[in-house]
């Protein structure tokens, strides 16, 4: 068992009031263990809150990594495709003896 200290708090007479009214409600055999439990359980709340918060943020940045690197891969396989297409379609113009000036008009450019 942990060593108990006593302190001096000051409480509003409503809380205090509450506290005595409530603590055998709650299971405690006094109101400073009510009073005890009420601050660990406030304290133990922000903790938890600040540790998540910390979780969500590296979880975010992880994330963020992730979908950029993805994005990249994404974009590199895209235009990997669209060299590939392009050799396919010079190959199937020249197999198919494609004058120049249809070959331009097919891909929407204009011969000058």
């Amino acid at each position: 068992m942990s060593k108990t200290e006593k302190i001096t708090v000051s409480l509003p007479s409503d809380t205090i009031r509450l506290a005595d009214e409530k603590y055998l409600e709650f299971g405690f055999s006094n109101r400073s263990e009510l009073i005890n439990a009420a601050i660990r359980e406030y304290l133990s709340r922000d903790l938890m809150r600040q540790f998540t918060g910390e979780l969500a943020s590296v979880y975010q940045k992880i994330e963020r990594s992730e979908i950029k690197e993805l994005e990249q891969h994404l974009s590199k396989l895209s235009y990997k495709i669209a060299v590939e297409l392009a050799q396919i379609y010079m190959l199937l113009a020249t197999a198919m003896e494609l004058p120049y000036d249809v070959d331009r008009s097919l891909r929407g450019k204009a011969v000058k």
